[in-house]
């Protein structure tokens, strides 16, 4: 008997286009003849699910599924949910099958390691549920599953979700919503796979965070990127003028000095095991939550901030986790993206119709270009010599030396253009 699950597993025998090639009907994605066949593969989110693009010629290389991808994007996972199992699929940046394994139980994939090794699942979230909205609960199964298939399952207290995972993929970092049963914060800890054990972080002066000194964090217009090269994950969090710092509690309260901060951005060592945020100056976070965005290069350290409602954009230290410089562009546009070319020399903030590039160093503007349409994310080629734009039903490329249009690739359904790949 041929069940669902055979015909998933058949799936990932042959070639990733053949078999999602025949899921989607014939033609609907397509090159412009004007196309100069860049060799990019293109990571796009769609409203079917996560997809693989060869800008090539079009083809879908995978996908659209539902799924997660690594931080990095060196990774894609496709989840396929049965009532008593769950069939996990590992795809590299090329699309090509790493592996396929089934697990006990009805979970949803939430994050996988930098090259694939691991992923975490979880137990209890509805499919279209993300680890920043899960559906609360008391308790929460998570499944650590690999090539080889299941290696840990975990049941744990309360509403869970993983965020990261890190050093030699033994350790997971995980939001901890509170209050369980109806979130509306959450608390990042840690979990030992080895003991089960979940525990609050270390301070960046590798102390243990006492009980009642753990930040809790509500997660408004929740952005993240992750410097490979130093295991950090940077997040974005606006609107919390409420909000305590760790340092903060445990030196008698928030800061009189910082009243105008509503904006920060976490920084997770995920080998040091500690957390640390960085104050954003006003205007941050004063505007829309959709108004801000965070960038980093492939290979670097240093991120950048944008608030296009202010047209502020700020440089931060990743290694003394500071802000580094201030600046400004043209504001205006409430759809808003960020991408940082792979040398570091070069930024590109997508606020609406408009493209501002920017040179890191100075965070001077150096030029200006149209889009057709508001900007649905942006991402640089492993070269630097394009800038993918995500736009409605397609993605475009200018030339990022001229800003010239090099090539389109229909892509239906696109809701934000993710990485571009060699």
């Amino acid at each position: 008997m041929t069940t669902r699950r055979t015909v998933l597993r058949l799936a990932g025998a042959v070639p990733a286009a053949a078999f999602l090639a025949a899921c989607v009907p014939d033609g609907p994605f397509g090159a412009t003849e004007a196309d100069m066949r860049p060799t990019d593969l293109l990571l796009v989110a769609t409203a079917s699910g996560l997809a693989l693009v060869d800008a090539r010629d079009a083809r879908l290389v995978a996908g659209p599924r539902h799924g997660v991808a690594a931080w990095d994007g060196s990774a894609i996972v496709a989840d396929e949910r049965e009532t008593a199992s769950t069939q996990i699929e590992v795809r590299s940046r090329t699309g090509a099958l790493s592996y396929g394994i089934a697990v006990r139980g009805s979970l949803g994939a939430r994050v996988v390691s930098p090259g694939g090794a691991a992923v975490a699942l979880t137990s209890g979230s509805a499919e279209g549920d993300t680890p920043y909205r899960p559906t609360g609960r008391d308790t929460t199964t998570i499944v650590i599953a690999g090539r080889d298939g299941e290696r840990t399952r975990l049941t744990l207290p309360g509403c869970v979700e993983p965020e990261a995972f890190g050093t030699a993929d033994q350790l997971l970092y995980v939001l901890d919503y509170l209050p369980p049963s109806k979130p509306d914060r959450y608390r990042v800890r840690l979990v030992d796979l080895a003991t089960g054990q979940m525990q609050p972080l270390f301070t960046r002066d590798k102390r243990v965070i006492p009980p009642g000194a753990e930040e809790e964090m509500r997660g408004q217009g929740r952005q993240a990127v992750y410097a490979s090269g130093h295991s950090l994950l940077f997040t974005l969090y606006t609107h919390q003028p409420d909000h305590e710092h760790t340092r903060d509690l445990l030196n008698g309260g928030a800061r009189a000095d910082a009243p105008h901060v509503h904006a920060f951005v976490h920084t997770l060592a995920l080998d040091g095991q500690f957390a640390y945020c960085i104050d954003l100056p006003a205007p941050f976070g004063e505007g829309p939550a959709e108004g801000h965005a965070i960038a980093l290069s492939r290979y670097g350290v240093n991120p950048i901030v944008v608030d296009t409602a202010s047209g502020t954009v700020a440089q931060l230290d990743g290694t003394a986790l500071t802000v580094a410089r201030t600046a400004t562009f043209p504001k205006g546009g409430s759809a808003v993206a960020a991408a940082i070319s792979p040398d570091n020399l070069t930024a590109f903030i997508g606020a609406g119709e408009a493209i501002h590039v920017l040179r890191t160093g100075v965070l001077t503007t150096v030029a200006q270009w149209r889009i057709p349409a508001p900007v649905l994310g942006l991402a640089v080629s492993d070269d630097g010599a394009r800038l993918w734009i995500g736009q409605p039903d397609r993605a475009l490329a200018l030339d990022t030396a001229s800003g010239r249009e090099v090539a389109t690739v229909a892509i239906p359904g696109l809701t934000s253009m993710r990485h571009a790949g060699a």
